[in-house]
């Protein structure tokens, strides 16, 4: 037996299969460590996949929303004035929907946020803007039901880095008016959330060019019954000129910026490189004697030039004006009353509500191709600007011939501002056959400030007021014999109507004849040269219809440019 036991003591038999298990059994436990770490990075790498997703699509949103506000800048004051973090001051979106607003993530005071189900409802215009490019970005199956929401937050002045519970209590618009302001983007992706901010800065620049007091396919002038009479029937003299030479250019530079730096006149007929074709530009009395030398530098002096688009400026700052005016302090009109002719029948624009710091805008005035009328006749009318989109304006004084005073904007006769009419009325705006007028200035309304219009064909209408009958005598007969004849003679004259008037007053006339006794009352012709004298200086004390003012073009801005300020953007871990 012993010796039995002693052999099976040293039978080494099976000892491999022992070193085998205790070999599997540690590469079991080896690999099963592994599988566990494996395993533990493959969801922490899924994690971080789907964490940048939502930092992705956060960073798409931010940046999107950055760019739209170059264009729809939050400038305006929201209904009940919301602070950012309010629910109702976001607006989100799902990835995909269709016709769907997000309920979204609303904000919380500490920066993070919360999840919000889904509502069926419209669409705002401020998610609209973006979520056609981020559906357009987004379209892998790992972003399905992904969820954005964008809060605007006003900054306090002079901080760039971000702290929410301040912040998000600010309102949700510009409210200090420094152009800049917080864009709060948030997603989530299936089930993560990120949230980036950034302080959007935009830039504003003027709607208009401010060196060009005037811009149209050209001009139509009118000097008023008296002159138009001179130049129509007696022979283009030196005196005739002399006329024409008042000093007094269609346009007036603003004293602060001399020519070329402000009241140039842009039209865009053709060349200007001689004087034969300013008639081409310029119609009425003024263009009928484009061949007298004086005359161009009446109308030009040397500020007449080609301009070269057919546009005053692009349709995004056009949908700008627009929003201003649909904004808090603006007027906006779908339409105006309006008629065909440009008359003591002419009905009122009926623009009402409006200020100096309003941007009025009217579609359409009447059929979208008529005229309306604001009257400065009683009190100057000031606006930031006038636009008008399809139809016609006249800025209607009360007649007088009074000397131009800028200040204050209440002066009458007196229209302050920016009128641009945008004339939608035109299918093809680069054709130049020459139209009524888009904008008529008459009956010595001023304005000051710009007058644009848009396309080849538009014309601008300067219609110098009518002479004054009872001055232009009393000037010619006093002092002298004929004075006392002055109240009598201007009655008689009365009747004669402008051209009998203006004949009258050169060539004389017998205002007085009775049976047998023959002519008891006559006027003595006073000549060309008194007469010419008379209206000159009438049309001098008139001066420009027009009076560049560069504060007043620059007083109408659009937002340009816009981006995230270096140095603010910033991840909010969750």
């Amino acid at each position: 037996m012993r010796q039995l036991t002693s052999h099976l003591r040293d039978d080494e038999r099976g000892i491999a299969l022992v070193t085998a298990l205790l070999s599997t059994v540690v590469m079991l436990a080896l690999g099963l460590a592994l599988l566990a770490i494996v395993d533990t990075q493959t969801s922490q790498s899924a994690s971080e996949r789907t964490r940048d997703r939502g930092f992705n699509l956060s960073e798409s949103v931010l940046n999107s929303e950055a760019f739209v506000l170059g264009r729809n800048w939050a400038a305006s004051q929201p209904a009940g004035n919301p602070a950012c973090a309010a629910a109702s001051a976001g607006f989100a979106d799902t990835l995909g929907s269709t016709g769907i607003t997000a309920a979204g993530l609303v904000p919380t005071t500490t920066g993070n946020a919360q999840p919000g189900a889904a509502q069926a409802g419209t669409t705002s215009a401020a998610t609209t803007r973006l979520r056609a490019n981020l559906d357009a970005s987004y379209t892998d199956s790992a972003y399905a039901n992904a969820t954005w929401q964008v809060n605007i937050c006003d900054n306090v002045v002079g901080k760039t880095v971000w702290n929410g519970p301040t912040l998000l209590a600010q309102p949700a618009w510009d409210a200090n008016g420094d152009n800049k302001v917080w864009v709060r983007a948030q997603s989530t992706v299936a089930g993560k959330t990120r949230t980036l901010v950034g302080l959007v800065q935009v830039n504003t620049t003027t709607a208009v060019d401010p060196k060009y007091g005037l811009i149209a396919g050209n001009v139509s002038q009118d000097l008023g019954p008296a002159a138009s009479t001179i130049t129509n029937t007696q022979v283009l003299t030196n005196v005739t000129s002399g006329l024409l030479n008042t000093g007094s250019p269609t346009v007036a530079a603003d004293a602060a910026y001399p020519s070329p730096a402000s009241g140039v006149t842009g039209v865009r007929c053709g060349l200007l490189d001689n004087i034969s074709q300013v008639k081409t530009c310029v119609t009425g009395a003024i263009g009928a004697l484009s061949q007298v030398p004086l005359v161009n530098n009446l109308v030009t002096q040397g500020t007449l030039v080609q301009y070269p688009y057919v546009s005053s400026s692009s349709a995004n700052t056009t949908g700008q004006l627009r929003t201003q005016a649909q904004s808090t302090g603006g007027v906006y009109m779908e339409t105006a009353p309006g008629s065909s002719t440009a008359d003591s029948n002419t009905p009122s624009c009926g623009i009402t509500g409006a200020t100096s710091s309003s941007v009025v805008f009217i579609e359409k005035v009447g059929t979208g191709d008529q005229y309306c009328v604001i009257n400065v006749g009683t009190t100057g009318v000031a606006y930031k600007a006038l636009v008008i989109g399809s139809g016609r304006v006249i800025i209607r004084g009360n007649g007088a011939i009074t000397t131009y005073q800028g200040t204050p904007a209440s002066t009458p006769n007196l229209f302050t501002g920016v009128i641009y009419a945008l004339n939608l009325q035109t299918a093809d705006q680069t054709v130049s056959t020459p139209t009524r007028e888009l904008v008529r200035i008459e009956k010595g309304a001023r304005v000051k400030g710009a007058v644009h219009a848009d396309g080849k064909n538009a014309t601008i209408g300067l219609i110098a007021p009518d002479f004054d009958t009872s001055a232009l005598v009393t000037g010619l007969l006093c002092p002298g014999a004929l004075c006392a004849l002055a109240p009598t003679l201007n009655g008689l004259l009365g009747t004669l109507g402008v051209s009998g008037t203006v004949n009258a007053l050169i060539n004389g006339t017998c205002l007085v004849s009775l049976p047998i006794l023959g002519c008891t009352v006559s006027l003595p012709g006073l000549g060309l040269n008194s007469v010419v004298g008379g209206i000159t200086a009438q049309l001098t004390t008139y001066g420009s219809p027009i009076h560049a003012d560069v504060a007043t073009i620059n007083a109408l801005s659009v937002f340009g440019a816009s981006g995230v300020v270096p140095g603010s953007f910033q991840d909010l871990q969750p």
